[in-house]
Formats: structure tokens, C-alpha cells, sequence
């Protein structure tokens, strides 16, 4: 078993940090677009009742999951 780490590098300062955020939040704007970007970063318990109430809107408005989704071709 590995030792845990005791602190962090000198050069992870709190603005490396922030600018890795920032990297990571475009990346997701590139993949998923601004919305699901905004949805990854929430807090674990927001984003799976935006996603609950995402799938209740679709079933609403007739969406049917009997089908896999297959993806964009």
C-alpha cells in the first residue's frame, strides 16, 4: 500500500489550480456545450436532479426509452 501524499507540490498554487479549472470547464464547453458544462460542475446531488428533471421534461414530452441511444453518426 502507497503512503498517502502529504501536501501538495510547491508549484500547485491557488492560481495554477484556477487556471486548470478553467482548462478543464473549456475542454467540457468544447465537448458537451455550454449547458452540460455548466451541469458537470455542479455539485454531485444538483446535477442528478437536473438530470432526473431533464429525463421527467422528456417523458412528458412523449420521449420513449425503449430504444438505446446509439449516439450522434
Amino acid at each position: 500500500m502507497s503512503k498517502p501524499i502529504e501536501s501538495k507540490p510547491d508549484w500547485l498554487t491557488p492560481e495554477v489550480l484556477a487556471r486548470i479549472r478553467e482548462i478543464e470547464y473549456d475542454f467540457h464547453v468544447r465537448a458537451f456545450g455550454e449547458e452540460m458544462a455548466r451541469v458537470n460542475f455542479l455539485p454531485k446531488e444538483e446535477r442528478m436532479r437536473y438530470l432526473y428533471d431533464m429525463i421527467d421534461h422528456a417523458t412528458a414530452k412523449g420521449v420513449n426509452f425503449d430504444r438505446p441511444a446509439k449516439g450522434v453518426k
